[in-house]
């Protein structure tokens, strides 16, 4: 008897949790299909059933993450923009993002990506796109600054997460961060 499509999608989400999770910490290159399955309790031919390989995988869990992060979430109706930017650069420029179980790919796979083929590059520069058209899109509605200007916010804030990621002094590590919310707040006109 065949699997429901909600139990492939089930089976294909936790594929993709366990991927986003172990290429975020190791990189494309040290983790294996093997470790992957291993990881969401799934034999390797599960794997063939939903990817045709380690590479599609990877780009695959690009999306995924991008769609499951604190980014990703809309803007509640009763929360004006501004409070919700807000709200959205505490959350993204916190320790708890930087340690957590939901990275950002943008900022955790950064130097990995460089590595890869096209069609990931191309994956990675729509979630960066994207994400700028969904902080532009809050920050026009109170006309809070320019297009030029969220590049640069996003930019920064990618980086310091990146680095957060890298540094194992937490002092430090809350500097960056408290620096860069001040910044990007800043550049946002005061949020």
């Amino acid at each position: 008897m065949p699997y429901s499509p909600a139990h492939k999608e089930k089976t294909r989400d936790r594929i993709l949790q366990s991927a986003r999770a172990l290429f975020s910490m190791k990189g494309f290159e040290a983790v294996t299909v093997n470790d992957i399955m291993k990881d969401c309790s799934l034999t390797r031919g599960a794997f063939y059933a939903h990817f045709k390989s380690k590479a599609e995988l990877y780009q695959q869990a690009l999306t995924y993450s991008a769609k499951h992060t604190e980014l990703a979430r809309l803007k509640p109706d009763d929360v004006s923009s501004k409070q919700w930017l807000s709200r959205l650069l505490d959350a993204y420029l916190s320790v708890a993002h930087v340690t957590g179980d939901r990275p950002c790919p943008l900022a955790f796979m950064a130097t990995d990506i460089a590595l890869r083929n096209e069609a990931t590059k191309e994956t990675y520069t729509n979630i960066y796109k994207n994400m700028n058209r969904l902080i532009m899109g809050y920050a026009s509605e109170d006309n809070l600054c320019t297009k030029e200007s969220i590049f640069a916010l996003t930019s920064m804030i990618i980086g310091a997460v990146a680095i957060a990621r890298t540094i194992d002094d937490k002092c430090l590590i809350d500097n960056i961060l408290t620096a860069c919310r001040e910044q990007a707040k800043q550049i946002l006109g005061g949020v």
